[in-house]
């Protein structure tokens, strides 16, 4: 960890040596000189942040099979961002040693909770029992609340900052009946654990739903294919915000963004599901390599516009004006994602309404949800008329020939 931030300089640096311990200040972070400085330097633990983690993971799989690796760590800790489970678990198997996942902030001058090394009990997704300032979950008028109820995290204590230097309007707002505001949500189970659900500044308001990103990481993170996943918002005409989603593939993993959003599908609520999943090489981090999750639509901007691409059926030209008149557009490509484009549940629904009068029979709400493009929607459509026209063509044929052929040429 840099030493620039409090992650480096206190848990790691001075933590250590308040312990009498020693610390391996290492040049910049690169996973392909982790094993050189395990096996030359020994050291009993390390900590690093999860997009660090998820590199050092990758690199120890990349290799020979060693299960577990051989090295001098008695436990791995995690902090600043949440681990996803999948990175927790593999991090155990490949070394063999449990890895505790913490919570701190630079108001608290570390560190707020941690998880406890075993044999006591530590709780994957949870950040761990309080560690040094008193933690409680506190709503909107700062008024506690009982476990297991979802609220703002907020901290106090003798380690906890009195103020921000000049700055009344941020204390105004930070301070709450002697808590300091963490800006994070979460809330503590019957045991005092602490579990984070998200930064409320990076909760996505969809239309008046407040989504945490983090759980839609962690469905994305379970596909075997997903290295790394994030969820962010990006702006939308009606709802104020939708969702998108970056993801990096693991090294030979071959996956096209409606397989990922087909597997959210199943996971998800229909409203929780990206409308776009990019697949990037990287996703933008800060200095301290955190994921900086609050402007990713502007920094991903380009790759989220979709190339034009003319309708190439029927269908698909029959799908895309029904989008546009829905929507009030001028043209719609094939590719081109109704949700994205401003579509809604609300519009939605008119859009199977009029593809229905059109086609004359049935479709389901799901469908536009799971095929959101007018190419997508057009194959699902074919293929749900293949039965229509094969009824048909049975009732045709139970007629006489006179009246068969009467009605086959108005139509």
């Amino acid at each position: 960890m840099p030493l620039f931030h409090i992650h480096g300089l206190v848990a790691c640096v001075l933590a250590s040596l308040g312990a009498g311990g020693s610390t391996v200040c290492t040049r910049a972070f690169g996973a392909e000189k982790f094993p050189g400085w395990l096996g030359y330097w020994k050291p009993s633990w390390y900590s690093a942040v999860p997009t660090m983690h998820q590199a050092i993971l990758a690199h120890a799989r990349a290799g020979p099979v060693q299960q577990p690796l051989r090295s001098s760590l008695r436990f791995i800790r995690s902090s600043s961002a949440a681990l996803p489970r999948p990175v927790m678990a593999g991090l155990e198997e490949a070394f063999g040693v449990a890895v505790i996942e913490s919570y701190g902030m630079t108001e608290a001058a570390h560190q707020v909770a941690s998880n406890p090394l075993p044999p006591r009990t530590r709780e994957p997704g949870s950040v761990g029992l309080a560690a040094g300032p008193e933690v409680a979950i506190l709503d909107e008028v700062g008024q506690t609340l009982a476990s297991g109820r979802t609220g703002e995290v907020a901290i106090r204590g003798s380690n906890v900052t009195r103020g921000y230097a000049n700055n009344p309007e941020a204390n105004a707002m930070a301070f709450c009946g002697g808590w300091f505001r963490t800006g994070d949500q979460g809330y503590l189970d019957g045991e005092g654990y602490l579990f984070i659900t998200g930064r409320l500044k990076e909760l996505i308001n969809r239309g008046g739903e407040k989504i945490a990103p983090r759980e839609i990481d962690e469905v994305l993170l379970a596909y075997p294919g997903v290295r790394q996943a994030v969820a962010f918002a990006v702006p939308h005409p009606s709802l104020g915000e939708n969702i998108a989603a970056a993801v990096v593939l693991k090294e030979g993993a071959a996956i096209c963004e409606a397989v990922l959003r087909e597997f959210a599908l199943d996971r998800l609520p229909a409203f929780k599901v990206p409308s776009r999943i990019i697949l990037v090489n990287d996703v933008p981090k800060g200095p301290t390599g955190k994921i900086q999750r609050i402007g990713l639509a502007d920094r991903l901007a380009a790759a989220l516009v979709v190339a034009y691409e003319a309708p190439a059926s029927d269908m698909e030209r029959l799908v895309a004006a029904t989008i546009c008149e829905v929507l009030g557009r001028e043209v719609v490509g094939r590719n081109d994602n109704f949700f994205s484009l401003g579509g809604d549940s609300l519009r939605a629904t008119q859009v199977l309404t009029r593809l229905r009068q059109s086609l004359g029979f049935q479709i389901p709400i799901p469908a536009i949800f799971r095929c959101p493009t007018p190419a997508l929607l057009a194959n699902k459509l074919d293929v749900m008329r293949e039965p229509e026209i094969d009824a048909l063509a049975a009732e045709l044929e139970k007629l006489p020939p006179e009246e068969r052929a009467s009605l086959l040429n108005d139509l």
